[in-house]
């Protein structure tokens, strides 16, 4: 080849964990647009119980293709493999369009069009870089009221995914989103970026769940702290109707 590939130095991953659609602020797939303008690759975490309308889950589609990431629909049980594998499949498609950019300029030709055998050589690269290169992700985590039941398994799979990020010979630095954030805020940093994860684990007990689903807010948040910004996060009033009927409002 007539010149030298090279790869990102460091990558950014925003995963968007919920359980259903938005249904208070901005448009996520708009926010995700913004994030992915800057960089930032968004992947859409969808938990899907039987019997579900797929309304939700087109929303999370939406999300993850403004954003130039990966969707997945799962069930709960499934929340821990998902979380990792997103990540890092998330890592090797970004590499790789990276990449096959380049082969494309300095070639003419594309991955996809290589011989066999160096196309293997170059995937083979694709995998090295991959668990070398550094890796800034957010969690953005859904902690409305619809989660209360299902907040500890997604807690458990962020624990899971700080133990997969220190079995990488790259620097990995993860922070944490919750959206609400409470006090009638859209979003709240949990923690940003780190790579002390006993401390992060520590910081995950503090979650709570309540309220409606800010989707926008949470990514835009998660997205203000790759420019090392923090968002006191939009107010916003939320309306309860329980299912007894005792309609009444207040602000998260």
């Amino acid at each position: 080849m007539g010149g030298q590939l090279t790869a990102p130095m460091e990558l950014k991953e925003i995963i968007v964990i919920t359980d259903g659609k938005s249904n208070v602020g901005g448009d996520p797939a708009g926010a995700a647009l913004l994030a992915h303008k800057k960089g930032i690759i968004v992947n859409a975490i969808g938990i899907m119980d039987r019997g579900e309308t797929e309304e939700p889950y087109i929303e999370l589609e939406n999300i993850a293709k403004a954003g130039g990431g990966i969707c997945d629909i799962i069930p709960l049980s499934m929340l821990g493999y998902s979380v990792q594998m997103v990540t890092m499949q998330s890592v090797q498609m970004t590499i790789e369009r990276a990449v096959s950019r380049q082969l494309r300029q300095i070639t003419g030709y594309s991955l996809e069009d290589m011989e066999p055998d160096s196309r293997s050589r170059i995937l083979e690269y694709i995998q090295k870089v991959g668990n070398e290169v550094s890796l800034k992700c957010v969690v953005a985590l859904d902690c409305s009221g619809s989660m209360r039941s299902r907040i500890k398994t997604a807690l458990g799979s962020v624990q899971d995914l700080l133990i997969s990020l220190k079995t990488r010979k790259g620097r990995s630095y993860l922070g944490i989103v919750a959206f609400p954030g409470g006090a009638g805020r859209d979003s709240k940093v949990i923690s940003g970026f780190t790579d002390d994860f006993d401390q992060l684990a520590l910081r995950l007990n503090r979650i709570k769940t309540g309220g409606p689903t800010p989707t926008y807010g949470g990514i835009v948040q998660a997205s203000c702290l790759f420019d090392g910004e923090t968002r006191h996060g939009d107010s916003f009033l939320a309306s309860v109707y329980p299912e007894e009927g005792d309609e009444r409002s207040f602000i998260l």
